[in-house]
């Protein structure tokens, strides 16, 4: 991380393709959850895997450069084959459904309580976010957020 703004190079999972998430300050948000999260163990821990993965590709970089077009025309042939052979025994006689049901729960606390309707309200806890209504959203509260985050 950059220590001239480490929030900017801070990267974590997020969204604005979510209904409601339109027009929200990514940039404000992720500063936001930067702060909130510095020092903690999933941060840290997820700076120790980023290092990792980091290195990982330094390596892998260094590893590819040392091939010759012959080998690496050689790999993409048996890359090819390999996705044919996987493409010929793939099956599509199944349909697979997945439904989003986020705004969902948060539909369900609004019901069993209307004064919900026109706040900012999240549905979890502490640990982590299920769903948000779209005006929490407009603040960049999500599902799969802490809920100390998203407070």
């Amino acid at each position: 991380m950059s220590s001239s703004q480490p929030a900017a190079d801070y990267h974590t999972v997020y969204t604005n393709a979510k209904a409601g998430m339109e027009g929200v300050d990514k940039a404000h948000v992720q500063k936001i959850v930067y702060e909130m999260s510095k020092g903690s163990k999933h941060f840290l821990n997820e700076q120790r895997k980023n290092a990792e993965t980091e290195a990982r590709i330094a390596r892998l970089k260094e590893q590819y450069a040392q091939l010759t077009d012959a080998e690496v025309a050689h790999h993409t042939k048996a890359m090819d084959a390999q996705i044919a052979m996987l493409e010929a025994s793939r099956d599509t006689s199944r349909v697979w459904i997945h439904v989003d049901m986020d705004a969902f729960f948060a539909s369900c606390e609004e019901l069993a309580n209307p004064a919900l309707k026109d706040v900012p309200m999240a549905v979890g806890g502490i640990g982590m976010i299920s769903t948000a209504n779209y005006h929490a959203r407009r603040f960049g509260v999500r599902s799969a957020m802490p809920g100390f985050i998203g407070r």
